[in-house]
């Protein structure tokens, strides 16, 4: 059963949840698993291959203890009690050890990634980049000469990869004016505040403007992943969810179709609206953990998971701005490099998304939530602490 009554009986007044209000809470609980009955999406078919067989062994992980950021004593079970979690895929070794669901989240229901979704489509980049279709270190004007006079002009694929573009955006996920809130309006996350002029995607971020030189500090900013989701129609001639489908879903092997969010003009929200089974979010990460194979096939590179792991920038790093949370940390083609002693690397999504990989521990985590806050510094380091901790007693 859902822990709320929203969209419950005919739902009206504070109960409904609307284009206004899905992104925040309390509306996030329902709206997080129905994002397709809010926005425009777009499908991401499995295929009609069998599922990845994802074998299962009894265990009981949910007491496995980590101290928390207030140096209190804590557990698996209560950290996912705390931090409305909506559901939780543990693989160790190939083998799903924990699956739970909460807030109504079924096994099949697509749970939104948020940044995760990042991470997927940065997949999908690499294996281009594998078939010569595309090159990290070359610039994107012969795909999208629309982009002229934005700062996106002159920057490399790897420096949107890596998040080391110089471009005058703030990612404020509070802040109730300015480009975030446009960036909202034209993708149809939000209504438009001139209804006349509801603006595009793909128009807008190339109006958005150089700041800073390309490849000198780590900068969050999703736009540059949107603009890869572009990137990657251009060079395929093929809509971004078919991509996806057809280069990862399907080779994959996954259980259930996924698909995302896209705005009046078909536009996909690469950055953060692609939604997924947490199951099938878990088998990414096992294919991750097994060096890009996947269902007995090589779908991604393994040259490219290599280079996600290890070749972040250190340099463009300790000159960002998360250097001072992670000074051991790094950012490489749209995954978090913890820089602990498991090498683990992890995919993030705001509102707490994760999909975390332990290759010492053989540990893959899916994880879906709809937490009250966008980011939470306490309930972050809380989480890498959770996960770590089980990482450390599954290797023993």
């Amino acid at each position: 059963m859902p822990d709320h009554d929203l969209m419950q009986s005919f739902p009206a007044g504070d109960k409904q949840v609307t284009l206004e209000n899905w992104r925040t809470p309390p509306w996030n609980r329902w709206a997080y698993q129905h994002v397709s009955e809010l926005v425009p999406s777009a499908q991401i078919w499995r295929g009609a291959g069998p599922a990845w067989h994802l074998p299962r062994v009894g265990q009981d992980i949910s007491g496995i203890a980590f101290t928390d950021h207030a140096g209190k004593a804590s557990t698996l079970g209560a950290f996912l009690d705390n931090h409305q979690t909506d559901g939780i895929c543990v693989l160790h070794r190939g083998h799903i050890i924990m699956e739970h669901y909460r807030n109504d989240l079924r096994a099949h229901r697509p749970h939104i990634l948020m940044s995760v979704s990042k991470s997927i489509t940065a997949l999908v980049i690499g294996i281009l980049v594998d078939r010569g279709l595309l090159d990290p270190d070359e610039g994107i004007m012969h795909l999208i000469p629309e982009a002229k006079g934005s700062a996106f002009e002159d920057c490399t694929l790897q420096h949107m990869l890596d998040m080391t573009v110089g471009i005058d955006f703030t990612e404020d996920y509070l802040a109730d004016a300015g480009l975030i809130t446009q960036y909202r309006e034209v993708s149809g996350w939000k209504p438009p505040s001139d209804p006349e002029n509801p603006g595009d995607l793909r128009s807008w971020m190339c109006t958005l403007k150089k700041k800073g030189e390309h490849g000198a500090a780590f900068h969050y900013v999703s736009p540059c992943t949107d603009m890869l989701g572009w990137v990657i129609e251009r060079v395929t001639g093929k809509p971004y969810g078919e991509v996806v489908s057809e280069e990862l879903w399907q080779p994959m092997g996954a259980e259930f179709d996924g698909y995302v969010a896209v705005d009046r003009f078909g536009a996909p929200r690469a950055a953060g609206g692609v939604c997924l089974a947490l199951r099938d979010l878990a088998r990414v990460g096992q294919m991750m953990l097994e060096q890009g194979q996947a269902n007995g096939r090589q779908i991604v590179p393994q040259s490219w998971v290599a280079d996600s792991r290890f070749n972040g920038d250190k340099a463009a790093w300790a000159a960002g701005e998360s250097a001072a949370g992670n000074p051991k940390g790094s950012y490489r083609n749209k995954w978090w490099v913890m820089g602990d002693e498991h090498g683990a690397y992890t995919g993030i999504g705001v509102f707490g998304q994760y999909l975390w990989v332990d290759p010492v521990a053989g540990l893959v985590i899916a994880k879906f939530a709809s937490q009250p806050l966008p980011t939470d510094e306490n309930v972050d380091a809380d989480t890498a602490r959770c996960f770590q901790a089980v990482g450390r007693a599954l290797k023993a």
